[in-house]
């Protein structure tokens, strides 16, 4: 069962890319990366990884809030390792089911049901943040549609919401609530940085609101686990938005597969980490 939803997932991945690829002009994007400044390519890494550094410690400041005794550095490891289950292992151990299982095997006081909380909530502050990234931009961007007032109309029942149900569910986020949005903030600040690195690399300088508005919109495309590694989601929705938003086709779904290569080059380096761990396993049963 676990592998036919992973070949699933593999067929839903391929055929979004090859509707995408089907209707660009493949020659443009192989261009576009073959001229690309390589050292802004190269450069590209650094603040997706420092987008990784905020996000684990996003997760450690819940956790540490709630007693369960998560160092930074072993959240660190704890969330790169989930990278690289969630991007290639078939089945049903994704990231957050690995973090889960590692988190009762190290706390078992804390019981399933708060460990399983923090991390819905993790990824719920996650995409709260998202959407309102997304609300800032469009509305900067579609300032003289009227629909965009709703944006401001539902931000704040929105956040009361956030709050009544943090304060329900999760009591104990709310001392470090501010934290954890300031670290979400960065987290999809240094995203951005990334995808403007990627677009500079390409010689292109405008419209940047426009892809930081496709990026976070397609990175709300991706929290829904239709494809590995939301691989042929985030081009979809780079080449839709892009009519829509009359930026150029080729340039947006480069800049989604380059950010792609960027996401899927990182969760490969848990590999090294998963072969670590097993070792020192291996090497404890010899001890035995």
């Amino acid at each position: 069962m676990k592998y036919l939803k992973w070949l699933l997932k593999f067929s839903i991945t391929v055929a979004l890319l090859w509707w995408v690829f089907s209707r660009i002009d493949l020659e443009s994007v192989s261009q576009a990366i073959g001229k690309a400044d390589k050292l802004l390519l190269a450069l590209a890494f650094v603040p997706y990884l420092a987008s990784r550094v905020t996000a684990a410690v996003r997760l450690t400041t819940i956790l540490q809030a709630h007693k369960v005794g998560l160092s930074h550095y072993g959240g660190l490891h704890l969330h790169w390792i989930s990278m690289f289950y969630g991007m290639f292992l078939p089945g049903g151990l994704g990231g957050d089911a690995y973090k889960l299982l590692r988190l009762k095997q190290h706390f078992p006081a804390q019981g399933t049901m708060l460990l399983t909380r923090i991390l819905l909530w993790d990824r719920i502050i996650g995409f709260v943040m998202l959407g309102f990234l997304a609300g800032v931009i469009g509305m900067s961007r579609f300032y003289h549609n009227a629909l965009v007032f709703a944006i401001p109309a539902l931000a704040l029942p929105g956040a009361g919401v956030l709050w009544w149900s943090a304060k329900k569910w999760l009591p104990g986020i709310i001392s470090v609530l501010g934290r954890i949005l300031l670290l979400s903030l960065g987290t999809q600040v240094f995203q951005i940085i990334c995808t403007g690195f990627l677009l500079y690399s390409m010689g292109e300088t405008d419209h940047w609101a426009d892809y930081a508005l496709l990026f976070l919109l397609s990175s709300i495309a991706t929290v829904f686990p239709l494809s590995i590694g939301g691989i042929g989601v985030r081009e979809l929705v780079y080449l839709r938005g892009s009519v829509l938003l009359g930026v150029s086709e080729p340039i947006a779904v480069t800049v989604s597969v380059l950010f792609d290569i960027i996401v899927t080059a990182t969760a490969v380096t848990g590999a090294a980490l998963v072969i670590g761990e097993r070792s020192e396993r291996g090497a404890k049963v010899v001890s035995e």
